[in-house]
């Protein structure tokens, strides 16, 4: 398959955390079982690009903090959406690492425009909220987004009672998705 995963940020103090590391372990497994597999993502300072594996084609692209205060919500990478753009004609699907941000929504209604399969994984940063931006951005987008999905990954009982409340607990793309981790390379001896 042509798998095309997009992320927020990926920086060398890996200050995006998890989402990136899942991605990254995703990519070089899918790598290593013949897949084709293209890594997006915005991106500060420089980051080699092997980073996501052997065989995993990386596309950073400068983020920039367009909206002061918000922490990577307010992080666009505009840069980076004519190349999606023209990647999607290839991609068989796109697995989005979502976030309420300006990276990723404006990556995933370029999915939704394409009509190009695609799957979310929340990393439980979409969930029911009080603020007023998430519910403008959840009213125009966020759940527009998650609805187009072909399947909704969450982790935790937590994030998917938050899912089902935003998406409604009969929606049927809501999926469990354990982090995937390699094996450790431990040989066990006796004592």
């Amino acid at each position: 398959m042509r798998i095309i995963q997009v992320v927020t940020l990926v920086s060398p103090d890996g200050a995006y955390g998890g989402p990136v590391r899942v991605a990254q372990n995703q990519a070089t497994e899918l790598s290593k079982r013949g897949h084709h597999v293209q890594i997006f993502a915005g991106s500060r300072g420089t980051v080699d690009p092997s980073y996501f594996g052997p065989g995993v084609q990386t596309r950073l692209f400068k983020a920039r903090r367009i909206i002061p205060g918000t922490g990577f919500a307010g992080l666009s990478a505009p840069a980076m959406l004519p190349s999606l753009w023209q990647a999607l004609d290839d991609a068989d699907v796109v697995h989005l690492h979502l976030a309420r941000d300006l990276v990723m929504l404006p990556a995933a209604l370029l999915c939704v425009i394409r009509r190009k399969p695609f799957v979310v994984q929340t990393h439980g940063m979409i969930d029911e909220s009080d603020k007023k931006l998430a519910k403008i951005l959840d009213r125009l987008v966020t759940l527009r987004v998650l609805r187009a999905s072909k399947r909704c990954f969450w982790l935790t009982p937590e994030e998917q009672t938050s899912l089902g409340g935003l998406l409604g607990d009969s929606h049927g793309t809501l999926e469990r998705l354990v982090n995937g981790v390699p094996p450790a390379d431990v040989t066990v001896g006796r004592i």
